[in-house]
């Protein structure tokens, strides 16, 4: 279970990234002091114990998000708010030892800032994908909705064309010059095919998500993620 609003736009995210194979929440507990990783709460809680029994105390450090990449290499994600980044010595310590442990281990560390409103497009739109995405994995999306073969080579044409001319526009504004319904043009986003920027957020095939300009911090950027590619 996700701690706030900011893992939670994260997440979905990364689910609808095809590079991520699968995505874990709060996947261990490192002791930053040992290396012992403890990937279940029947191991935390007999590893809190033991150190109880002896008069150690740990430090304990749990992350946001493991995920396992399609080429199968592992990254550990921290998600934090921009405003609420905790620069204390002791954290900063907790998380330098826990990313040179995990370089040993193979397992690229990165911390993830950023700070949104839930009215921000970029926001409205994932929430939105996210939704489709899972309706159309549960099959509960009506095959009408999904035949888009009569508008296929338009909706492919207008997405070459807000790439030329490096237009914005919105979900709706979208459906609405091509004659579609928004849950359609959700449905062509996440089969790939349409590929194009929507308002400042680039949105590729099963969503891809980019930041804003990389001098800005409205949203959560995904800098280890090549997002802004263009096909």
């Amino acid at each position: 279970m996700v701690d706030s609003r900011h893992e939670l736009i994260a997440g979905y995210a990364m689910d609808l990234d095809p590079r991520i194979k699968a995505l874990q929440v709060q996947p261990f507990t490192l002791d930053v002091t040992t290396g012992e990783m403890l990937h279940t709460k029947d191991q935390l809680d007999r590893y809190r114990e033991k150190l109880k029994t002896r008069g150690r105390q740990a430090s304990l450090y749990t992350p946001d998000f493991a995920l396992t990449m399609q080429d199968q290499s592992v990254r550990i994600i921290e998600i934090k708010d921009a405003g609420w980044i905790d620069f204390t010595d002791s954290y900063s310590g907790k998380i330098e030892a826990a990313t040179e442990l995990l370089k040993v281990k193979g397992i690229h560390f990165e911390i993830l800032a950023g700070s949104y409103e839930d009215t921000l497009p970029c926001v409205q739109n994932l929430k939105l994908l996210h939704s489709i995405n899972h309706q159309m994995n549960a099959k509960e999306v009506p095959a009408s909705l999904l035949d888009l073969t009569e508008k296929l080579q338009a909706v492919r044409v207008f997405a070459a064309q807000m790439h030329e001319s490096a237009e914005m526009l919105s979900v709706s504004e979208i459906a609405d010059g091509n004659r579609l319904t928004v849950t359609q043009v959700c449905i062509a986003i996440v089969m790939g095919i349409f590929d194009a920027p929507i308002w400042r957020e680039v949105i590729n095939k099963k969503t891809l998500l980019s930041g804003a300009a990389d001098d800005s911090m409205n949203c959560i950027r995904y800098e280890h993620f090549d997002l802004r590619r263009r096909t």
